[in-house]
């Protein structure tokens, strides 16, 4: 899969711009705050369906204008194709792929396919929970629309039983009968939930076990331990299996939730332990070592992505070698030769003695090819 070309209208600080990319590195540079994790943002939005900046619609689109439109042109298969992107100051976002309008963001999800990597990936061994699990979701989603289709399903079952939870004591009748309802359709999604990951931790830590070993030249290993609701309750890898099981606890958990008001039970609260050659992470793993980590992982993403769909993905990386030292830079820009890579820096000499296809110099919303 490549990136051929990008055109951002209104986008954060950029007012026009049409980026052309090489097949191989494409660099942005210049100081910070000028725009170049704008366009990373950006293309990701094709990829990811929203921002990795936790941004909101609106905050995109430039101050002042009444629409932001994003295209993108890529290869995939042999085949071009086109996506576009609009966002209108209702709030109300426009999706297009090869000019066709797709309604639903499941349907959009997955035609383009890119690795993000950012400085908030380097620290996803001492991250929340809720960061590890959206980053497993984000790169699932990407060749499984099914899942990203359960995923959104699940968020909207969820509150609507954490509402009935906290409703309980005003309204106690009927309670039962719709929390059953409920409680049927979350341990449906979450049985498949829970399949998928366990599936996917297991292939995406077989690369990055691999990854790890070659860059400490064999001398540290990488393992995990997949947390669940139901994790005590044996294997992870049958949907159907892990649907009785959910349905089982949820029943058993039944008071307890009437009590505190929220859903204790799904896949809302999976978490996954990383595990330095048998050893807790968190705890025993220095900071290079977890940056050694989140490197394995991101690559890793990138060879399963690969796996799964053929070929590899477009990788975005945003401002992350100033975060490395230079063996683990320069063990990235070697793992990533070959590849359609779009990077920004604020120095132009991390590049020095790299294959590189275009520098792209980027000052206030302006870029100039160098």
């Amino acid at each position: 899969m490549k990136l051929l070309s990008a055109t951002f209208d209104n986008f954060r600080n950029i007012k026009h711009f049409s980026f052309e990319f090489d097949e191989r590195m494409n660099i942005l540079f210049g100081k910070n705050a000028q725009g170049k994790t704008n366009v990373i943002e950006g293309i990701y939005l094709f990829a990811g369906g929203k921002s990795f900046r936790r941004a909101k619609d609106s905050d995109m689109r430039m101050f002042g204008s009444e629409f932001t439109m994003l295209s993108a042109e890529y290869s995939s298969g042999g085949r071009d194709c086109k996506m576009a992107l609009r966002y209108r100051d209702t709030n109300r976002r426009d999706m297009y792929l090869n000019g066709a309008r797709v309604p639903k963001l499941a349907d959009f999800i997955g035609n383009f396919r890119a690795v993000l990597f950012c400085p908030a990936h380097l620290s996803i061994v001492q991250a929340e929970p809720s960061v590890r699990r959206a980053f497993i979701d984000g790169a699932i989603s990407q060749f499984l629309p099914m899942y990203l289709e359960t995923i959104i399903e699940y968020q909207k079952v969820l509150e609507q039983r954490n509402a009935l939870l906290r409703s309980y004591e005003n309204n106690p009748e009927g309670f039962d009968l719709l929390y059953d309802v409920l409680s049927e359709k979350l341990a449906k999604d979450c049985g498949y939930i829970t399949a998928v990951r366990a599936e996917y931790l297991k292939k995406l830590f077989g690369f990055a076990n691999d990854l790890l070993s070659d860059m400490s030249d064999g001398g540290e290993t990488l393992s995990y331990e997949y947390n669940t609701s139901i994790s005590a309750l044996g294997g992870l890898s049958d949907a159907k299996e892990n649907e009785k099981a959910y349905l089982s606890l949820i029943d058993k958990y039944r008071e307890k939730e009437k009590i505190v008001g929220t859903s204790l039970i799904g896949a809302h609260r999976d978490d996954f332990e990383i595990f330095l050659s048998s050893r807790a992470a968190k705890t025993f793993a220095s900071q290079g070592q977890q940056r050694s980590i989140a490197l394995a992982l991101k690559l890793a993403e990138g060879e399963l992505s690969k796996l799964e769909c053929g070929e590899y993905p477009v990788f975005l990386l945003d401002d992350v070698l100033s975060e490395l030292d230079r063996d683990r830079k320069n063990y990235v820009l070697s793992r990533l030769s070959g590849r359609q890579v779009i990077i920004t820096s604020c120095d132009e000499n991390d590049f020095k003695g790299i294959d590189c296809g275009k520098k792209i110099y980027v000052e206030n919303g302006a870029y100039t090819y160098v």
